[in-house]
């Protein structure tokens, strides 16, 4: 379709919006500004420029007259038509204008020159780009009356373009399908064109057919409006480039996952692992590989967390390095709380790990209240999970520290991420690629998720965590009833810190509370201690309540880890 058939139904459709649009974006110019005459001649060379001269008869209201040449204008709902502006001057009243200024703006040029009272000025300049190629043969067009803010109550237009077969002109406001007053062509192939009136901030275009015997070459130029649609095109470059970029990283995240972040053993759980040694003295409790709690929560999970500080603190009180005593209520519904009291600075029978929650929780005093450790603890627990993670390593089963492990390689997601949130606005902003850039964004998400699970367990990490399992099955599903009745409570309290850090806390609490035998209130266990009154029957309850207060207070207003 010609660029006249389109230039009609799309005037309709554009003239509202753009009226506004072109409003704003008029020069201001002193309120008493008139122009009472206008003329303009252009001539299309031979190389398709189209060379302007425009007499502008001027009455200025100010020192200063300036006027907007457009080189970007709509051509269909995804295109705008560019030119290229050259060769600016201007004369005012047959000398050269002076303070002439020819200054870049939005889509176009602003000239500006010095002039006063009545006068005549003369602008000439070139345009390019003018001669389009259509399935009706080539078309030229331009604005040529443009970019006065000051109305012009009459103009008149020739335009000497060779070969030139038929011609139509619009004038009003930006975008509009009026009509000129009087569009012919004469017989020398001049345009002669008038029209009575064009409004501030108006435009006339023109646009002229020529015949096959013109042998100017077709040289407009296009540009592609930027639109949120056209930036993520949906189509087959645009999906196929996106596959296969998502393809590649998603391939990469699960190939790195495959040779560095699976387990170097596979995980075999037996069947229940029942943590019993049976000696001299009886039936004695027995970890799997003498792991102890806060290395099974971090075996299992990878993680150093709350509870695995919660259960090491509650193992290092039933071995008697500190003791709980449960605190009077202030009132029938006041707040539990729970007083700590240090036994002994332990040896080096205790882990690094180990040593370093007793220093940080008795590092002010060695009797200390939970309600009002938090504050204190928190920013001390920093060196007892690095020394968590150390130990891991060190028991050798993982081969580095899963922090540091999870921390590489969700940099380098974070890393990806990032560039393709950067790829995604340019690719946006300069083509319809914008999917290619989502594309590099998801494939980096997917490798920071994939560093959650890549910290890999060493062979021997593998046959820890498959005994962990046959201990939590042991824990879940059997009791301390098979054990001598003097022998249980031992037992049971040994379990407890195990069960705490595999989420069967309140199952091995009852166990502790099922050896109260009696109806008579108890002093404690050496470990735990209740108020006046207290039931040994009573500790299910209580211990439950412990390490849900315990470990809010490392976590309280911030997550810890």
């Amino acid at each position: 379709m010609s660029l006249k058939r389109r230039l009609l139904p799309a005037a309709l459709f554009v003239s509202f919006a753009t009226a506004f649009v072109a409003l704003g974006t008029v020069p201001a110019q002193a309120a008493d500004d008139q122009i009472t005459g206008y003329a303009a001649e252009a001539t299309l060379t031979r190389d398709g420029v189209l060379q302007v001269k425009e007499t502008v008869d001027l009455t200025a209201g100010g020192d200063t007259f300036r006027r907007t040449l457009t080189n970007r204008v709509r051509s269909n709902a995804e295109q705008d038509r560019t030119y290229e502006l050259g060769d600016v001057s201007a004369t005012v009243n047959g000398k050269p204008a002076e303070g002439l200024e020819n200054s870049a703006v939005d889509n176009g040029r602003q000239i500006s020159l010095k002039v006063s009272g009545r006068s005549k000025v003369v602008y000439t300049y070139t345009v390019d780009n003018v001669v389009a190629d259509s399935t009706e043969g080539r078309e030229v067009s331009w604005p040529i009356v443009q970019g006065f803010s000051t109305a012009i109550p009459k103009a008149t237009v020739i335009v000497n373009v060779p070969f030139a077969t038929w011609v139509t002109c619009f004038a009003g406001r930006v975008g509009s399908s009026m009509p000129c007053t009087s569009s012919q062509l004469a017989e020398n192939a001049a345009l002669q064109i008038e029209q009575a009136g064009v409004p501030a901030g108006g435009r006339l275009t023109f646009l002229t057919g020529l015949s096959d015997q013109a042998t100017v070459k077709p040289n407009a130029q296009f540009k592609t409006r930027w639109t949120l649609g056209h930036a993520f095109t949906v189509d087959s470059s645009t999906l196929g480039l996106s596959a296969l970029l998502l393809g590649l990283g998603l391939l990469g995240a699960a190939a790195l996952w495959f040779f560095r972040g699976r387990d170097a053993g596979k995980t075999v759980a037996g069947g229940p692992e029942r943590p019993v040694l049976d000696g001299a003295d009886g039936p004695q409790f027995a970890a799997p590989d003498g792991i102890r709690p806060g290395q099974v929560g971090t075996v299992v999970d990878e993680t150093a967390d709350v509870v695995d500080i919660t259960a090491t603190l509650l193992d290092l009180a039933v071995r008697n390095y500190l003791t709980i005593e449960e605190l009077p209520r202030q009132s029938q519904f006041g707040k539990l709380d729970w007083q700590l009291r240090r036994l002994n600075a332990g040896g080096p029978e205790l882990l690094p790990y180990e040593k370093a929650l007793l220093d940080a929780v008795f590092a002010d005093a060695e009797t200390v209240v939970v309600s009002t450790l938090g504050p204190a603890l928190r920013p001390r627990l920093g060196l007892v999970r690095e020394h968590l993670y150390a130990d891991v390593v060190t028991q050798g089963w993982f081969a580095s520290r899963p922090d540091a492990v999870r921390n590489r390689w969700s940099t380098a997601g974070l890393v990806l991420l990032g560039a393709g949130v950067v790829l995604t606005i340019v690719l946006a902003v300069v083509s319809k690629f914008g999917l290619v850039g989502f594309a590099v964004m998801l494939a980096g998400a997917a490798l920071t998720l994939a560093g959650q699970v890549a910290p890999a367990r060493t062979a021997r990490g593998a046959a820890v965590l498959g005994r962990v399992a046959g201990l939590q099955s042991y824990l879940s599903n059997q009791s301390s009833a098979d054990l001598p009745q003097s022998h249980r409570l031992e037992f049971a309290s040994r379990c407890l810190p195990y069960a705490a850090v595999l989420g069967l806390t309140e199952k091995w609490a009852q166990e502790i509370a099922a050896t109260d035998d009696d109806d008579d209130p108890d002093a404690g266990i050496g470990w735990y201690s209740g108020p006046e009154n207290w039931h040994l029957s009573d500790i299910g309850e209580s211990l439950s309540n412990f390490v849900t207060a315990f470990g809010g207070t490392l976590t309280s207003a911030r997550r810890l880890f």
